[in-house]
């Protein structure tokens, strides 16, 4: 089955209670539409158990990993809630504008991330939604071209450490491949607390 796609960067900001052991998550949203995407998982050192001078049994269990996202744009509103910079508001002149300040007080939060990926297989198009339960995004690098006889276009490129959540047994990934893109989207939706009303109704 092939990938034929790239749909919907999904996050919510990810609240553990210790109290309750759960994890939950709010305020979500769209980062924008993607571009590329990919996720790079690191398995543990290898753990073998020797027996009659051979291994009888090994662990390769998930040891972290990295996600990078591109999107055709990033919003402030998107950047304050992934990257925890503040919005404030500043004069120019006689204009009132809005920017963003990354200074000491920053706090990175950590996010719930979902996309979905559409694959087709005998002329049979299906939806792989899948959501990493934990990740951090970094602060995103800057780059941008001058302009010349043809445009070249820079998008925003975003790197995650994806992490095991804080709920019973650790997850770190859950994932299901449906007919619909509707099915695809509530799945990652409910899964990440996600409404119609947080996206806008855009997604």
């Amino acid at each position: 089955m092939a990938s034929i796609g790239l749909r919907y960067p999904y996050y919510a900001k990810y609240n553990y209670n210790e109290s309750t052991g759960e994890v939950t998550y709010s305020g979500g949203g769209l980062l924008g539409k993607a571009v590329d995407f990919s996720a790079k998982i690191e398995s543990g050192d290898d753990n073998n158990l020797y027996a009659d001078d051979g291994v009888a049994e090994s662990d390769t269990s998930f040891g972290g990993g990295e996600l990078t996202i591109t999107t055709d744009d990033l919003t402030q509103d998107a950047s304050a809630d992934i990257i925890g910079v503040k919005i404030s508001e500043t004069t120019v002149g006689s204009e009132k504008v809005t920017e963003l300040v990354y200074d000491e007080d920053m706090q990175t939060p950590y996010l719930g991330f979902g996309v979905i990926i559409p694959r087709r297989k005998n002329g049979v198009t299906s939806y792989r939604a899948v959501v990493f339960l934990r990740i951090m995004f970094s602060v995103p690098e800057e780059a941008a071209k001058t302009k010349g006889n043809k445009i070249e276009w820079t998008t925003p490129s975003l790197t995650a450490t994806i992490l095991r959540s804080e709920a019973e047994k650790s997850p770190w990934k859950r994932e299901t491949t449906v007919e619909s893109l509707a099915t695809a989207k509530a799945y990652i939706k409910q899964i990440l607390n996600i409404t119609d009303a947080t996206t806008g109704g855009t997604a």
